[in-house]
């Protein structure tokens, strides 16, 4: 059914164009019967067609990176990870402290009921204690698998 409303259309497009162009007066004005052959064609054609939209890029969504478990010292959390990996945790107390993680002999301080992220490249193998130093407290247990 489409195509024959498309094969109809084309038909009178084409008839209006070997009407208008065998017009060749300078005279800009067509006769009324052209200008009523175009606008047909024109809208038989525009009647028929289907639209298809144009693709519009989506952005690609930049990776988040796992910023790691929350340690709050209300339990210690195990954290394991393989040598060469990169560990990562937060850690937030309610009073001001240092973060210890034991064997790396990294230190981080911490100010009171501020949330900090703490990252490195687990070069060592074993289990190690995370900590609140000034509280003695530990908060978590890393082991670097070989």
């Amino acid at each position: 059914m489409r195509l024959a409303f498309a094969g109809i259309a084309v038909a009178i497009l084409i008839l209006a164009v070997v009407l208008l162009s065998g017009n060749n007066d300078s005279n800009d004005e067509k006769p009324a019967a052209q200008e009523t052959a175009t606008a047909t064609a024109t809208e038989t054609a525009t009647a028929g067609a289907t639209t298809t939209p144009e693709a519009t890029e989506t952005p690609t969504p930049t990776p988040t990176v796992d910023p790691g478990p929350l340690l709050t010292g209300d339990k210690v959390v195990k954290i394991e990870v393989d040598k060469g990996d990169t560990v990562r945790f937060r850690a937030r107390s309610p009073q001001d402290d240092e973060i210890h993680v034991h064997g790396y002999d990294l230190k981080k301080d911490l100010t009171a009921n501020q949330t900090a992220s703490m990252s490195f490249k687990a070069t060592i193998d074993g289990i190690f204690v995370i900590e609140f130093e000034n509280q003695g407290k530990q908060i978590a247990s890393l082991r670097v698998n070989p």
